[in-house]
């Protein structure tokens, strides 16, 4: 089913400048734009019920910091 342009919200978030443009070039690189990634996340989300990924207190991305 085709949702028109009325069935649709904006959606804002502040995202650091570097981080955003390692990620546009993430998705980019598997032909997909941020707003798409963004909205498989969530679309994800609601099928899983929840995080689409099993959360852990160690995480090697944001120890290497």
């Amino acid at each position: 089913m085709m949702q028109s342009n009325n069935d649709k919200t904006m959606f804002a978030m502040r995202i650091d400048k570097a981080e955003k443009e390692k990620l546009k070039q993430l998705y980019r690189d598997m032909g997909l734009d941020l707003s798409t990634a963004v909205n498989l996340f969530f679309k994800q989300s609601l099928r899983e019920n929840g995080l689409p990924f099993q959360p852990s207190r160690s995480n090697k991305i944001l120890d290497d910091k």
